[in-house]
């Protein structure tokens, strides 16, 4: 027998088994793939907060976070005040993502609404009517359904609240969470008008997990002392996040961006 054959066997098969071992070392890590990064930024119409319209700034905030989602609020569509351009897809061209705006209210000449870019392709989007009441604005939440390779369909949730009254906000946002609390995988975000320690956002908290504390302040950019912008999803025991944060771009609108990732846990 040719031992040397052997022992070079016997060193392949070790090989072999320790291979397999390193790959279910961590089961917990296999299993929260994949991850999705996720930013949400009010963007004043384009806006900053030194009053120049300048989208320009905007898509550089969002290539430089390289974020796989993208919810804005406080979109126009070709209205005078945006100097007649299609703010979604002028900013879904400079950072190269899939785009859908949807409209909340016919607004100067144009539209006005919330919009979603995304790197994954958008198979379908709707946009959802909220409560309202008296005068106050209409408001809307964007849905749209993802394909997101290793996940499969994920519904991201887009929302603008009204910020005249509690009451009218706690309308709204039972509507959101009865509306996208069941099913799929869903990510929701946006601009709430609410603070963390609101009866509205407490009610909506015992569903779905907050991104980040009430302490991480988003408004107003300049100088920010409350937190209304949030990242949140849901089922909560299917996500784990990773890591959450607040940029400090002081500039580009009144609010300041956030920006999540989390990890899917199937």
């Amino acid at each position: 027998m040719d031992y040397r054959r052997f022992d070079d066997m016997i060193k392949k098969i070790g090989l072999i088994w320790l291979w397999l071992g390193l790959c279910t070392l961590n089961p917990m890590q296999a299993q929260t793939r994949p991850a999705v990064s996720v930013m949400s930024f009010n963007i004043r119409a384009g806006y900053g907060i030194d009053g120049d319209f300048d989208l320009l700034r905007i898509g550089n905030q969002i290539k430089k976070a390289r974020p796989d989602i993208v919810y804005l609020q406080e979109v126009d569509y070709r209205t005078k005040r945006s100097q007649g351009k299609d703010i979604t897809l002028e900013l879904a061209n400079s950072t190269g993502l899939h785009s859908f705006f949807g409209k909340a209210i016919p607004f100067d000449g144009g539209e006005y609404g919330l919009a979603i870019l995304s790197k994954y392709p958008i198979l379908t989007a709707e946009v959802h009517s909220l409560p309202n009441q008296g005068n106050a604005e209409p408001r809307i939440a964007l849905e749209a359904m993802l394909q997101v390779e290793g996940l499969g369909k994920l519904r991201v949730v887009n929302v603008h609240l009204d910020h005249s009254g509690g009451e009218l906000n706690l309308a709204q946002i039972r509507y959101v969470k009865k509306k996208f609390s069941g099913g799929l995988p869903t990510i929701l975000a946006g601009d709430f008008n609410q603070t963390m320690e609101s009866e509205t956002m407490q009610e909506l908290g015992r569903d779905w997990n907050f991104s980040m504390s009430k302490n991480e302040y988003t408004y107003p950019s300049n100088s920010p002392n409350t937190k209304i912008d949030y990242i949140m999803v849901h089922p909560r025991n299917k996500w784990e996040m990773k890591n959450a944060q607040v940029f400090k771009d002081s500039r580009t609108s009144d609010h300041l961006p956030i920006m999540a990732t989390f990890y899917f846990i199937k």
